[in-house]
């Protein structure tokens, strides 16, 4: 095998970060190691201790993912215990309108997203994110076919004993779904935090916006510096998920989404 066969194709582009390898004609190649030939902490120092304006998008992302994650957790079980114990003819209708949004690619949604963002002044604020956000329907779908599976017999049992909805839905509804309630942080989690376009759209600061886009803009650094910040942003997912990872399978074996 030939020194270019197995080298990888890289770029045409020769930086002082890829001026090793091996140009051919108007392409360049580099060799591939799994392991860096020096290991150095000095990007993490450089993105914590002598330039931490880096860590300022890490904490816009987390102002936009909190509220996000905890708005879904709220509405999502109130929505869907609604849509489940409703006595009303029309609620599948309604529910079926509501579930055709969750079909809609995002980029469909932006338009009109960012005609009533505009309309209501939030255009240029993380509101314009957070609250669509939140009511996301997809939770509401997640939890309800759960709740499909829930022993009328208790609720109704509950009743006869004199409890009224609310205490129903929290004492006994609530704690019946927490895999469900878990399986849906993680993802609400995963999505808000790798969230790109609607930050684009929707903040023209560029140092309002979360670390995604930071990330993703492509800027011209120290690939040492790249790298760290991208392990960074890799971190916080990681640990939601091995937290989760249990709940999250429970979570989408009752709802039939496995």
């Amino acid at each position: 095998m030939g020194v270019l066969e197995s080298s990888a194709r890289y770029t045409s582009l020769v930086t002082p970060h890829s001026s090793f390898g091996v140009v051919s004609g108007n392409m360049h190649y580099m060799d591939m190691a799994f392991l860096p030939d020096l290991l150095s902490l000095s990007a993490w120092r450089q993105i914590l201790i002598h330039d931490p304006t880096h860590l300022r998008f890490l904490w816009n992302s987390i102002i936009l993912v909190v509220p996000i994650v905890l708005g879904q957790l709220v509405i999502a079980p109130l929505a869907a215990y609604g849509f489940e114990r409703a006595k009303s003819r029309h609620k599948d209708k309604l529910y079926f309108a509501y579930i055709i949004i969750m079909l809609l690619p995002m980029q469909a949604l932006l338009v009109p997203h960012f005609i009533a963002a505009n309309f209501f002044g939030l255009n240029g604020n993380y509101l314009a994110i957070i609250l669509p956000a939140i009511v996301a329907p997809f939770g509401v779908f997640l939890i309800r076919q759960q709740m499909k599976g829930f022993d009328v017999g208790i609720i109704e049992a509950a009743k006869i004993d004199g409890a009224n909805e609310i205490n129903i839905f929290l004492q006994i509804v609530i704690p019946n779904i927490k895999p469900a309630m878990t399986a849906l942080a993680v993802l609400a989690f995963a999505e808000a935090w790798n969230i790109i376009d609607q930050a684009v759209v929707f903040i023209s600061d560029p140092f309002a916006r979360p670390l995604s886009v930071h990330l993703s803009v492509g800027f011209h650094g120290n690939i040492g510096t790249i790298f760290a910040l991208s392990t960074l942003f890799m971190i916080p997912a990681l640990i939601i998920f091995i937290y989760g990872q249990d709940d999250l399978s429970e979570g989408f074996g009752y709802s039939g989404g496995k």
